[in-house]
This record gives C-alpha cells, structure tokens and sequence, in this order.
C-alpha cells in the first residue's frame, strides 16, 4: 500500500507542477503542451485510484 501511496503523490505532484508550469508558459504552444500533461496526469490518478480500490 505504501508503494501506491508514493506514486498517488507523485502524479498529483507532476500534475500541479504540470498546471503551473501552465499558467507561466510564455506562447501558447507550451501552454497547450503543459495542460495537455496536467489532463494527462489527471487520467493517470483516475486511473490508479481505480486498481487500488478494485
């Protein structure tokens, strides 16, 4: 369980890292880039949250 504690922080880490780096991108393709892995790292949390409680 320990294991699965560290990656769920992990990816919520990366996903606020994701939508800050976000906010402070200088052109709009890095802002793209940046929310499209925030979305990504959202999925992922889903994801896991799932094969942990099943």
């Amino acid at each position: 369980m320990e294991l699965h504690l560290m990656d769920m922080n992990y990816l919520y880490w990366r996903r606020g890292v994701s939508l800050a780096r976000a906010g402070a991108a200088a052109c709009d393709a890095s802002r793209t880039a940046h929310l499209d892995l925030f979305e990504a790292y959202g999925h992922r949390i889903v994801a896991r949250r799932r094969a942990i409680n099943s």
